[in-house]
């Protein structure tokens, strides 16, 4: 049985390092969370004010793994958790200026206007085209040569700037979209991939979730179980290894402190590590790129958006040549996200597309958006509600060649005895990929601390 004498440093209380220092608590080790912020959560940061509920980071939890249902079980969340309204399933995708629907079975693709006749009949060479022998390649080279350039404009290509804000034509297609380079590898076609997909029916449930109180309500709970364990405002200025200790070295409440721990995990961006840990081998992180991103979230009355708002959201694609990524319909999704008669809708600007204009001021963003919204979804007059976020650092680039800084991650915790490295630059970039990597990492450190 692990000595609980040893203790675990865990940077940043992020999802990551809040999943990995639950797991570590509830087997008895001893933990001591570090947090430069005021409250815990990360990204994951809800703003309520009267009646308006703005996610201004992760704004859903796409929940299929029977681990995560476990983790909500444990936390007494599965009754303030809200799965996605059943008629917010439809997404839009802008073409030609038109908000229209994405085909979600065979019979609406055949009819879409989205994609050509051309396009749909270039479909059904998808099987016969040899895979590629490339250890990696970017999600575009790999949508054209598998299905075209139209899949790739108005298909591929805005779902890449909702989930990453970042740019198919950099973004590895093997760390981004995984599933579709391995039915290439391990079937030679895309198509025949979905055929042959096992389809079990013992597979844990799929949902869509949020929380009655938003997003944040997933990390604080989490705290809950260990919040005497955690420092918040607390600024990590370095991290040392002296014989077998690891001390770490920073600022709280206008006081230098000092402590000492067996085993430092650190879930901080990677672009922060080598500052903090001295030390040359930490510089290859820097070159991983993180996409910025501006939040706009802007709230409307009933009658001044003409649009019937059915569905999950709107992305516009880069061909369409506009300056907004994509429009989520907040109110749509959940419950209570806008007063009654009202509506909040949730925009995205910048990202690898226009990364300059994720900084600007909050008046020209909202302007920005406002006058591209309004025509697509026929909104008249000026919001009733606004709140804006920049994230000038946000999603980490999976780019082409991304297995460099993985290795480079790897190299770094064979040389440095004690200390392990997650976050959402390793193991997938969504909230349940980070509690996994988190849960995976925690046994990795118990292992370490049962073998000493």
């Amino acid at each position: 049985m692990t000595n609980k004498k040893q203790s675990v440093g865990i940077l940043g209380a992020g999802i990551s390092g809040l999943s990995a220092a639950y797991k570590l608590s509830q087997n008895n080790i001893n933990i001591t969370v570090y947090e430069k912020d005021n409250q815990v959560g990360g990204a994951i940061k809800t703003n309520s004010k009267n009646g308006w509920l703005v996610e201004e980071g992760p704004n859903t939890l796409m929940v299929k793994s029977e681990a995560v249902w476990d983790l909500l079980r444990d936390l007494n969340l599965i009754t303030s958790s809200i799965e996605a309204s059943k008629t917010a399933k439809k997404r839009f995708i802008v073409k030609n200026g038109q908000p229209t629907p994405l085909p979600m079975s065979l019979g609406s693709f055949l009819t879409t206007n989205l994609f050509s006749v051309k396009a749909k009949f270039r479909l059904l060479k998808e099987p016969f085209i040899s895979k590629s022998n490339k250890e990696d390649e970017s999600i575009a080279d790999f949508i054209t040569r598998r299905l075209g350039s139209e899949p790739l404009d108005y298909g591929v290509n805005p779902f890449v700037s909702g989930i990453y804000a970042g740019d198919p034509k950099t973004l590895s297609v093997k760390h981004t979209f995984e599933p579709l380079w391995k039915m290439e590898q391990q079937h030679g076609s895309l198509l025949k991939g979905l055929f042959k997909r096992d389809r079990k029916n013992d597979s844990p449930k799929r949902a869509l979730l949020s929380f009655k109180n938003g997003n944040q309500q997933l990390p604080q709970t989490i705290a809950d179980n260990f919040r005497k364990s955690i420092q918040t405002e607390t600024n990590i200025q370095s991290v040392v290894k002296n014989d077998n200790k690891w001390i770490v070295n920073g600022q709280q409440n206008n006081s230098a402190f000092s402590e000492e721990h067996d085993v430092i995990l650190s879930t901080l961006p990677a672009h922060l590590l080598p500052t903090i840990f001295e030390d040359s081998i930490f510089k290859p992180l820097n070159s991983l790129s993180y996409a910025p991103l501006s939040v706009v979230a802007l709230g409307f009355s009933d009658e001044q958006i003409g649009h019937p708002l059915d569905g999950f959201g709107m992305l516009i694609p880069e061909a369409e040549n506009r300056k907004t990524l994509g429009v989520l319909f907040s109110s749509s999704l959940f419950p209570d996200r806008a007063p009654e008669s009202h509506h909040l809708l949730t925009c995205f600007v910048g990202g690898a597309r226009n990364p300059d204009l994720a900084g600007i001021s909050k008046k020209g963003l909202q302007d920005i958006v406002l006058s591209e919204i309004s025509e697509l979804l026929n909104i008249t007059g000026k919001p009733v509600f606004s709140h804006f976020r920049f994230w000038p650092k946000t999603i980490p680039q999976y780019e082409v060649g991304y297995d460099h800084i993985l290795n480079q991650i790897t190299e770094i915790e064979n040389l440095k005895t004690g200390l392990f490295i997650d976050g959402n630059f390793r193991g997938g970039v969504s909230v349940p990929d980070c509690i996994l990597s988190g849960f995976e990492t925690a046994e990795k450190i118990q292992t370490f601390l049962n073998g000493q």
